[in-house]
Formats: structure tokens, C-alpha cells, sequence
């Protein structure tokens, strides 16, 4: 009889214990909630970010919430404070200005609740970031522009460049990689411009820039791949032969490339950035991992006419919805 009765106090103490640290639970009970405040849903480039997180929150058993931006650095500041008033779990960023951001994330991380920074970069004591191999893909940029530049037959050594808004610090590497490599194929960059206006509209005038600047450029890279297309349509409009590379991987890229209006794009894994930031936050989370100001790097490709289909596919799967 005692017997029986002890291994029923034992059931009535471990199941409770299961149920506690089952997947998808906090250590003292209920939920998790994840928040993730997103630059904008504007573009498909976010849109894939946030169904990566929003997955991955639905795989974990995790509940979710989204704030979108709209693209406003003070509604961004105001975005991650309401998610530490909700008491979220974890918060994911990708903010539209990441060196606004570092007062919000002070005040996160003081309520014990930890940032995981998805793309663009951060300030303040995140625990991780998730960011592109940015100057790897300003390189490749170059080396293609080098490459298709022997093919045609481009005699000049002078090349352009449509480089982001100072603020984003990492996206700013894409210019740094690809002017480095530049110079150590023995080319001169010969007109360097921040696109102010980040759309078509903004490369299309950018490019009309760089060429009135230089008109004997043979190559450009924009690092955008909205500004891509635009800056592709320009160089159509002139009539001119130059080579030119976007950055991101963007449906309307990959369809400028079949339409034969743009030369190849630097894809990025906007939907493996997404995911992985949650598995990263579960780590934290659930497991105890320590991760402080960790940069993880995401690994990109370059598109060619040879490959974007392939690529294009494959992206289709990953995601679940066409990349273009």
C-alpha cells in the first residue's frame, strides 16, 4: 500500500514537471510569446524575414506578434517599448535605424528580456545579430563586372557605384567590399553616390548621375535591389554597353535578369534569417545559452542568367511562396 502511494506522489510531481519544460514552454509555466518589430512590409525582401520568423515561431509553439515600422525610426523606438509593456519573451528587431535603437534595447534587456537582431545592425546590448556576408557580396559584385567587362570587350578601367544611406552600417559594406576589390583589379571608381531615394525611381536618377559623372564607366553596382532595376533601366534608356549588379535577391531582379535588363544580383537568405533568429532565441530561452553581441554571419550567392532559375526554385520551396 505505501508502495502505491509513493509512486503516485512520484506521477503527481514529474508530469507536472514535463508539461512545465515541454517545447514551446516558459520555465514557470505558460507560452512563449515572441515579438518582432520589422522595418516595413512593404517590400518582398521583409516580407520574406517576417514569414521566416513567424514560421518558426508556429514550428516552436511559440505565439507571436508583429509591429510593422512603416519604415519610421521613432515608431520603431515606440514598436520594441510596447513589446516590453506586453511582456513579451524575446524581442526580434529589424529596425529601419539601427543607431536609434540602442535606449529601447537597454531598456529590454534591463526587464530581462533578450534582442535578436534580424539584418540591417544594431546598438545598444543585443544578444545576436544575424547579418549578410555584405563585403563578401560587394566582391563578387566586382569580379563578375571584371569578368563580363573582358567578355564584351570594355576597354576603360572605370566603374560606379549606388552605395546605401550611411546608417546602415552593415549594408554599407556592399560598397566597401566591392570599391576594395575594385582597386585591387586595378579599376578606378570613378563616381561613388548614396541613392537618398531607396526605390527604382532613386536608381534610375542615381545611374543617370554616375554616367553624366563618368560617362566612360563600363560597370556599376547598386546595392539595393530596387535601385538595381532602375539603375538597369537607365543604362537601357541610354543606349549605353555596361555591366550591372543589384543586391538582395528581389523578384523584381530576378525578373530583370530574365527580361535580360539587369546583369546578375547578390542574393540574401531573408527567410533563413528570419527562422534562424527564432531557433537562436530558443536557445536562449529554453536551453540557457549565452549569446552577447554575437554576429552571425549569412551566407550569400550570386545570380547570373546561368543560375537564377535554379536559385529561384529553390528559394520557392524554402519560403513557400514564389521568389518572383
Amino acid at each position: 500500500m505505501k508502495r502505491k502511494l509513493f509512486l503516485v506522489l512520484v506521477i503527481l510531481i514529474l508530469v507536472p514537471a514535463f508539461i512545465l519544460f515541454a517545447g514551446g514552454e516558459k520555465e514557470k509555466g505558460g507560452k512563449i510569446t515572441i515579438g518582432y518589430a520589422l522595418w516595413t512590409m512593404e517590400y518582398t525582401f521583409f516580407q520574406n524575414l517576417e514569414k521566416g520568423v513567424k514560421d518558426a515561431c508556429a514550428d516552436l509553439g511559440y505565439d507571436y506578434i508583429m509591429l510593422d515600422q512603416n519604415s519610421d525610426p521613432a515608431k520603431m523606438v515606440q514598436d520594441i517599448n510596447s513589446l516590453i509593456g506586453q511582456k513579451v519573451d524575446g524581442i526580434i528587431a529589424t529596425p529601419v535605424d539601427p543607431g536609434a535603437m540602442g535606449p529601447a534595447v537597454q531598456k529590454a534587456r534591463d526587464a530581462g528580456i533578450p534582442v535578436v537582431c534580424a539584418d540591417i545592425g544594431f546598438s545598444g546590448p543585443v544578444n545576436a545579430l544575424l547579418i549578410s556576408n555584405n563585403y563578401e557580396g560587394g566582391q563578387l559584385a566586382m569580379e563578375f563586372i571584371d569578368k563580363m567587362a573582358k567578355k564584351r570587350g570594355l576597354a576603360s578601367k572605370k566603374v560606379g557605384v549606388g552605395r546605401v544611406k550611411p546608417q546602415w552600417t552593415y549594408a554599407r559594406q556592399r560598397g566597401e567590399g566591392f570599391m576594395a576589390k575594385a582597386k585591387e583589379l586595378g579599376y578606378e571608381v570613378a563616381s561613388e553616390i548614396v541613392v537618398d531615394n531607396p526605390s527604382a525611381e532613386g536608381g534610375y536618377d542615381t545611374m543617370q548621375q554616375i554616367m553624366s559623372a563618368a560617362p566612360d564607366v563600363i560597370g556599376v553596382f547598386f546595392a539595393s535591389g530596387r535601385e538595381a532595376v532602375g539603375a538597369a533601366n537607365a543604362i537601357k534608356a541610354s543606349g549605353k554597353d555596361i555591366v550591372v549588379v543589384g543586391y538582395n535577391g528581389d523578384p523584381e531582379e530576378l525578373q530583370a535578369i530574365e527580361d535580360g535588363v539587369l546583369d546578375a544580383t547578390v542574393a540574401q537568405q531573408p527567410y533563413f534569417i528570419g527562422y534562424r533568429s527564432v531557433e537562436i532565441m530558443k536557445d536562449i530561452l529554453e536551453k540557457g545559452k549565452e549569446y552577447e553581441q554575437a554576429e552571425i554571419p549569412v551566407v550569400i550567392e550570386l545570380l547570373t542568367p546561368d543560375n537564377y532559375k535554379k536559385w529561384a526554385e529553390e528559394a520557392t520551396k524554402r519560403r513557400g511562396n514564389p521568389a518572383y
